[in-house]
């Protein structure tokens, strides 16, 4: 139980810091909208799919290769020499983008059809390192299980990053360029005022080829599942910048942001849940890992009770919460956030429910999944984003990580076994998920009249499935706060 109690906690702490960051993302979305028009938000966008596959490639795998590798070697000088050997890769990691960032005049013309958004294209490439660097800083705090002072770098990020975007895009008039600007310039602070206060202290300064070698064969695998992943993630912008507009991109981006409060909650479970389990994993001596196994589904029953009632909460109020917070040109972006709050729920049920093929070291299944789900994708985006734009493109992200998320699961399940509720879970995502995707389309399609009163009953029967299908219950909810508070004393 306290380990389920540790995981509770970390999330809960990691969720604030994390949803403190979502929020003001969202709390800028009001200046933002109303000083770019939704082709600028389109080109954002864009340039943000495009950061996303270099990042894909530079990352090499190492975040999951050093978080597996630093809990096996017991001594703090080994774990050291792992972080810095980490750190020194991520150093040179910026000397590709340096090289690509001279040709952002033609990578410009290539995306856009001009050369005006050079500039906005080298911010792209060169935010790239940069959040490398900060992903390689944030998981130390991870591993050392330090989650109040990973909110601290992350608060102070978030209000760099308002005072700065605030500034350039809606006082000077920046644009997109101010944004970018922003971004590079909060984690450029972040990261040399977290490695000078705290993470420097616990590198050992001394470069492993040996760990060097282990986390690159270990994380190769993972640059194709990543690229895969970005095909079926982010390139479906391109597909409608071909068959489409940049204004199909902005609404596209309206329901990614809104989609947001569970990429928070994905967050803090990735932040919190891998460290205790692989931790759990190697201290239990019982072969069968049982209560590794109990672990698992005690954490996953938690995360999809609160991920499909917050995603059902954002789909069927979607309408009136983008209305408010942006301006009325913007309100079509509601109907992308049913299918992109429940494709991030099967992004994190891949993750969290299939721990046997990273426990087996068998990384390529990754990649086979990746490019197998990433062709299904571009197919699927012939088909369904010229018939319906970004609503299409939203679907074709759902299906492929439905799809991922199936295979991922059947075979880790062979590795690890654990015997989740299936049923349960299934027919919990297919009621939610149904309810998400009517209601908007209902409202905005087909002009029905929702009345307030009827959405605040649909999220209330929403909020009670969990319930009724046993995953969670008032007792255990009790006895959780309860142990905690015995643990506290």
């Amino acid at each position: 139980m306290s380990s389920r109690i540790d995981f509770a906690k970390d999330a809960i702490v990691y969720g604030l810091g994390t949803g403190l960051k979502k929020f003001i993302g969202i709390f800028l979305l009001p200046f933002y909208t109303r000083a770019l028009s939704v082709e600028e938000y389109g080109i954002l966008g864009t340039v943000g799919a495009f950061s996303m596959f270099f990042s894909a490639v530079l990352n090499l795998g190492l975040d999951s290769a050093t978080g597996y590798y630093y809990f096996k070697p017991q001594e703090d000088t080994e774990k050291g020499r792992i972080l810095f050997t980490h750190f020194v890769i991520r150093i040179i990691g910026i000397v590709p983008p340096l090289i690509l960032s001279f040709f952002s005049t033609p990578l410009s013309k290539i995306l856009f059809g001009t050369t005006k958004y050079n500039w906005i294209v080298f911010a792209s490439i060169m935010l790239v390192p940069i959040d490398l660097l900060m992903s390689e800083q944030s998981h130390i705090y991870r591993y050392l299980r330090k989650p109040w002072s990973y909110n601290i770098i992350t608060i102070v990020k978030s209000f760099v990053n308002i005072g700065i975007g605030i500034s350039l895009v809606v006082i000077l008039r920046w644009g997109v360029w101010g944004a970018q600007i922003a971004s590079i310039t909060s984690s450029s602070i972040v990261i040399i005022g977290s490695f000078i206060i705290y993470t420097r202290r616990f590198y050992n300064y001394a470069f492993s080829f040996y760990w060097a070698k282990r986390m690159i064969n270990f994380g190769f695998p993972l640059i194709w599942a990543g690229l895969a992943t970005w095909v079926y993630n982010s390139s479906d912008r391109f597909f409608l910048l071909h068959y489409a507009d940049v204004d199909e991109i902005g609404y596209y981006s309206i329901g990614t942001i809104f989609s947001q409060p569970i990429g928070l909650i994905n967050m803090a479970v990735q932040m919190s849940f891998g460290v205790l389990f692989f931790k759990q994993y190697h201290e239990e001596f019982d072969p069968d890992k049982p209560a590794s196994k109990k672990l698992a589904i005690a954490a996953y029953d938690l995360y999809l009770s609160i991920a499909v009632v917050l995603a059902g909460s954002l789909s069927v109020m979607g309408p009136i919460l983008v209305n408010f917070v942006t301006t009325p040109e913007y309100i079509n972006g509601a109907l992308a956030i049913p299918f992109l709050t429940f494709s991030l729920i099967y992004s994190q049920s891949y993750q969290t429910v299939a721990p046997g093929i990273t426990l087996a070291e068998k990384n390529w299944y990754y990649t086979f999944f990746t490019i197998l789900t990433a062709l299904v994708n571009i197919g699927l985006n012939f088909i369904f984003i010229p018939k319906w734009g970004f609503v299409g493109a939203s679907a074709t992200t759902l299906c492929s990580f439905m799809i991922y998320a199936f295979l991922k699961i059947y075979i880790a399940n062979k590795y690890f076994r654990i015997d989740y509720p299936f049923s349960k879970y299934i027919a919990l995502l297919i009621i939610t998920s149904a309810i998400s995707i009517i209601y908007p389309i209902a409202e905005l399609v087909y002009k029905m009249e929702l009345s307030l009163v009827t959405k605040i009953i649909t999220v209330l029967f929403i909020c009670s499935l969990p319930f009724i299908f046993k995953l969670i219950s008032i007792n255990k909810i009790l006895s959780l706060l309860k142990l905690k508070t015995r643990n506290s004393e």
